[in-house]
């Protein structure tokens, strides 16, 4: 166990050095995405015709691409240098103009998002405090050039959401949905299909607020709030001794909606699921095993142990999972208590 926990802490350390944060990269990354916004703002007339309609479109889709480019960095950075060298950056960029210090405002706070979910999982970096040195203006349109009065400044809201449904093995409803997606630039978070009954594939996907909504409406579906949920089934024994399992049921809790995250039950969950459990759940994970002293300590033992992992939306269930997981763990010892 020792030999294995020092592995993953190595891994864990080669990974977080694979990351260089490249200021460069990065204040480019700013202009485009300022540069796009103000596109939009342009565009957004008070007028409603179907070629500006179109053409805001465009304009939307691009500040939409140049946000995932920065939003792509961010998700990267996990040691307190970049944080520092992120925030130094957006502070120069933010003194170039009231344009740049508005498009500053939106990007701290997905760098804020970032680091409190890095403070808070799995001690990757301390808890890590930021300034900002973003403006948002009150008044967006005063940001504008004269042609560009009158006209205000768009805030288009990306939402996560799941949708599950049935297809035939021709899966016509999986091609059109995919080019929906495609059209309207829609991001796939994650997805997947489960043939038990009918065949049933689930998306768990993030795009602009009313995409989503319209997506919603035809598909049905849940929007997504860090309210996501899992079912972790531990099967132990052989042909011997027989199986037993059990299944556990987690959800987020009202002090911690890290919890409800995808990326938290990979991260924590997945990453040691007897672990989690035994800290947990330790009454009811004792039933699939024995104890055992081992060096003078008392740990319960789970043999052959399998573990299998659905992470659905809050009114999922096991069949519209967006996400499932089998590992083999083999011969596992826990603390016993």
């Amino acid at each position: 166990m020792l030999r294995k926990t020092a592995m993953v802490l190595f891994l864990t350390l080669v990974s977080l050095s694979a990351f260089a944060f490249d200021q460069a990269d990065f204040n480019n990354c700013l202009g485009n995405y300022a540069e796009t916004i103000s596109q939009a703002a342009y565009l957004a007339s008070e007028k409603a015709d179907s070629a500006e309609k179109q053409a805001f479109e465009g304009a939307a889709d691009r500040a939409d691409k140049a946000e995932k480019r920065i939003r792509d960095i961010i998700s990267n950075i996990e040691t307190p240098q970049d944080f520092e060298a992120a925030q130094n950056t957006l502070a120069t960029f933010a003194a170039g103009s009231d344009l740049n210090a508005h498009t500053v405002a939106v990007v701290e706070k997905l760098l804020q998002q970032r680091a409190g979910f890095v403070s808070g999982s799995a001690a990757i970096a301390p808890e890590i405090t930021l300034s900002n040195s973003g403006r948002a203006a009150a008044d967006p349109e005063l940001l504008m050039n004269r042609r560009q009065r009158r006209l205000v400044m768009i805030d288009i809201p990306v939402v996560e959401a799941v949708i599950s449904f049935t297809d035939t093995d021709k899966n016509r409803r999986l091609d059109n949905l995919k080019n929906i997606f495609q059209r309207h630039n829609c991001r796939i978070l994650s997805e997947n299909s489960d043939n038990s009954n009918e065949l049933t594939h689930t998306f768990y996907f993030s795009g602009r607020k009313f995409v989503v909504d319209a997506i919603l409406g035809h598909f049905g579906g849940d929007l997504i709030q860090n309210d996501m949920k899992a079912v972790v089934r531990i099967t132990t024994g052989g042909f011997w001794a027989g199986k037993k399992s059990v299944d556990f049921k987690i959800a987020p809790t009202a002090d911690n909606g890290v919890m409800g995250e995808l990326s938290w039950y990979k991260s924590v969950v997945e990453k040691d699921p007897t672990r989690y459990l035994a800290e947990n759940n330790y009454r009811e994970l004792a039933t699939l095993g024995s104890l055992e002293t081992i060096a003078g300590e008392k740990k319960l033992q789970l043999k052959n142990a399998l573990a299998e992992i659905w992470v659905m939306s809050k009114n999922g269930s096991q069949r519209t999972a967006v996400y499932f997981s089998k590992l083999d763990l083999g011969d596992v010892y826990v603390d016993a208590r």
